[in-house]
C-alpha cells in the first residue's frame, strides 16, 4: 500500500476561494476588453474559466481525502495490456476488456463495457461507432461510355448495441446511414446511399456446451465472412454494406467449425427503413473448416452453397431464373516466411427453360516474407480463372457466379466481376514504418472465353463479348498506402490507371480510365 500526502483543508479552501475570486475578475476583464464584441468577449471568457474550473475541480476533489495520517489510497490494479484491434465486423468485437477501469484510457472507452450485474463479465452492454468519409474520382469511368469525369463524396455511419445477457443469450443491433454527394448522374442504385436504415439486428442463442465444444444458433439480419470473401462477404469496397436475413448455426466440435444457413440479401433501396428481404433471391449451404496436418501449418476448408435468383442475365442468353449449386475446397496455411491460399471451386444447376450450368473456378495466391528487412516485404502473386460461357447458342452456361463476392479484390474501382475472367496480379507490400503500408499492386486482365463479355458485381452485363474475338482485356497499373494512425483512425488511399486491351479498344470507346480513392475510418 502506498500512502499519498494530502492538503489540510483549510489550505484547500483558502485555493479554492482564489481561484473562483481569480475566475470573476478574468471574467469581468474579458467582458471589458475594447475591440471586442460580447460573442467573442463570451468565448474568451468560457476559455479561461473553463481551464481554472479544472484546477477547481481537482481542488475540490483533493478535499474529499480523509484527513488522517491512516488514510490511504491502495493502488490500482495495472491493465495487463493493449486494448485489441478492431475487427472486420462489428459484432466480433471482445469489450470485455474494457471491464477492467483501469484500462479504459478514453473518454467513449466508457460505453464499451457497461456492467449490468456487478463483477459477471457475461452480463454487459456495449455501444460502438463506425464512420468513413470517403473521396472517389474517375476519368472515362465506364470505359469511355459515359461522362469523361466524376468526382464525388460518399459517407458511412454505423452505431451498433451489443447486449450479452450471460453466456448463452446475446443481441446485436446497428443502425447505419448511407449518402452520397455530388456524384454525376446522381448515386447508384444499391451501392451509394440508403439515408437511414437497419443494417443488423439478431439474436444468438447458446443452444448446447461442453467443454470448448458448443452449438449456437443466429437468428435476424447480418453480415457474413466466409473464407478468403471469394464467396461470401461484407462488401466493404462500397459504402453499403451487405448484409443478408435468415438463420445460421455454428457447431464447433473438436478441430472442426461448421456453419450451416439459410440466409436471403436485404434489398438496399434508397429512403429510410425501405430495406425488407429480397425474396426473389435465396442463399443456403455450409461452410467447414479444420487444421489440415498433411500441409505446413495447413488448413482446409470445405464448402457447399445453393443459390437461387428468380432474374439475373448472362450475355448471348439473355436474363432467366437461375439455380445454381457450389462445392468447393480452400488450402490455406502461414508458415516462419511463405504464405499460400489456393482455392477450386465446381458448380452445376440450371438457367431458363432449358440451359444445364457446368462452370468453374480456380484461385491462387502465394506469398513470401522477409521480416529481417527494415520494410519488411511481402512479395505475392495472385492467379486465378473464373470459366465463361463458350458458346451462347447451346444449352449450357458455362459462366461462373461468384455469388456474394468481395467487391474490390484487385483494386477497388471494382471495373468488373469474377466471371469470365482469367488474371494475374503480382504485388509487394511494404511497412514504410509501423504504421504505414504502401502496395504496388499492378493486374493483368484476359478473358476466359472469347464468346462471353464482361460483368459488374452486381451481375449486370456491362461489355457484351459478342463483338470481338480478343482475350486481352487490361493492364491496371496501382498502389495503395493504408495508414493506421493509431487504435481509433486509419486513412487509406489508392490510384489506379487502366490502359484498355484489344478487347476494350474494340468493344468500347477504348479510353483509357483513371480511378482515386481515400477515406478516414473512425471506430469506438
Amino acid at each position: 500500500m502506498q500512502c499519498v500526502g494530502v492538503l489540510p483543508i483549510k489550505t484547500i479552501r483558502k485555493g479554492s476561494a482564489k481561484l473562483k475570486h481569480e475566475m470573476v475578475r478574468l471574467a469581468r476583464f474579458a467582458l471589458r476588453m475594447p475591440g471586442c464584441s460580447r460573442r467573442q468577449a463570451s468565448m474568451a471568457t468560457i476559455a479561461r474559466v473553463a481551464g481554472l474550473f479544472v484546477l477547481v475541480a481537482g481542488v475540490s476533489a483533493s478535499a474529499q481525502t480523509p484527513q488522517t495520517p491512516e488514510a490511504t489510497i491502495p493502488a490500482p490494479s495495472a491493465c495487463s495490456e493493449s486494448a485489441p484491434a478492431f475487427t472486420q465486423l462489428t459484432y466480433d468485437e471482445n469489450n470485455r476488456y474494457f471491464s477492467n477501469p483501469n484500462c479504459r484510457t478514453e473518454f467513449l472507452d466508457r460505453i464499451k463495457f457497461i456492467p449490468l450485474r456487478g463483477d459477471n463479465e457475461n452480463y454487459y452492454l456495449s455501444f460502438g461507432i463506425f464512420t468513413r468519409d470517403r473521396g472517389d474520382y474517375y476519368s472515362h469511368p465506364e470505359l469511355g461510355s459515359g461522362p469523361s469525369e466524376n468526382a464525388y463524396l460518399l459517407q458511412r455511419y454505423f452505431l451498433h448495441m451489443d447486449l450479452h445477457l450471460s453466456d448463452r443469450f446475446r443481441f446485436f443491433g446497428e443502425l447505419a446511414s448511407s449518402l452520397e454527394t455530388g456524384r454525376n448522374g446522381g448515386p447508384r442504385a444499391g451501392l451509394d446511399e440508403k439515408q437511414l436504415y437497419v443494417h443488423q439486428g439478431f439474436f444468438d442463442l447458446g443452444l448446447w456446451r461442453s467443454g470448448k465444444d458448443s452449438l449456437t444458433l443466429r437468428a435476424g439480419r447480418q453480415e457474413m465472412v466466409l473464407g478468403s470473401e471469394n464467396f461470401v462477404s461484407t462488401r466493404d469496397g462500397r459504402k453499403i454494406r451487405r448484409s443478408l436475413n435468415g438463420f445460421r448455426r455454428t457447431w464447433v466440435t473438436g478441430d472442426w467449425t461448421v456453419d450451416t444457413f439459410a440466409l436471403r440479401p436485404t434489398l438496399d433501396n434508397p429512403g429510410n427503413f425501405n430495406d425488407p428481404p429480397n425474396h426473389a433471391s435465396s442463399f443456403w449451404g455450409a461452410y467447414a473448416v479444420r487444421p489440415f496436418r498433411f500441409l505446413p501449418e495447413g488448413n482446409v476448408d470445405l464448402y457447399y452453397f445453393g443459390l437461387d435468383l428468380q432474374r439475373v442475365p448472362f450475355d448471348g442468353k439473355g436474363s432467366g431464373r437461375e439455380q445454381r449449386e457450389t462445392i468447393g475446397t480452400r488450402l490455406w496455411g502461414t508458415t516462419e516466411r511463405w504464405d499460400y491460399n489456393d482455392e477450386f471451386t465446381y458448380q452445376w444447376g440450371w438457367f431458363g427453360p432449358n440451359d444445364d450450368i457446368r462452370a468453374w473456378a480456380i484461385s491462387t495466391e502465394t506469398g513470401y516474407r522477409i521480416d529481417s528487412n527494415s520494410l519488411k516485404p511481402r512479395f505475392a502473386l495472385r492467379a486465378m480463372s473464373f470459366s465463361g460461357d463458350q458458346n451462347p447458342s447451346s444449352r449450357t452456361l458455362g459462366t461462373f457466379n461468384s455469388i456474394f463476392e468481395k467487391g474490390p479484390y484487385f483494386s477497388y474501382a471494382e471495373v468488373f466481376a469474377r466471371r469470365n475472367l482469367v488474371a494475374l496480379q503480382p504485388y509487394v507490400e511494404l511497412h514504410l514504418s509501423k504504421t504505414v503500408t504502401l502496395t504496388p499492386n499492378p493486374a493483368f486482365f484476359w478473358r476466359e472465353s472469347p464468346r462471353d463479355g464482361l460483368y459488374s458485381v452486381g451481375n449486370a452485363v456491362i461489355i457484351s463479348g459478342q463483338n470481338s474475338n480478343a482475350r486481352y482485356i487490361a493492364t491496371q497499373a496501382s498502389a495503395q498506402v493504408r495508414w493506421k494512425m493509431n487504435r481509433n483512425l486509419t486513412w487509406f488511399t489508392e490510384y489506379a490507371h487502366f490502359f484498355p486491351g484489344e478487347f476494350l479498344k474494340q468493344s468500347t470507346a477504348g479510353s483509357n480510365m483513371n480511378f482515386w480513392t481515400g477515406w478516414l475510418d473512425i471506430r469506438y
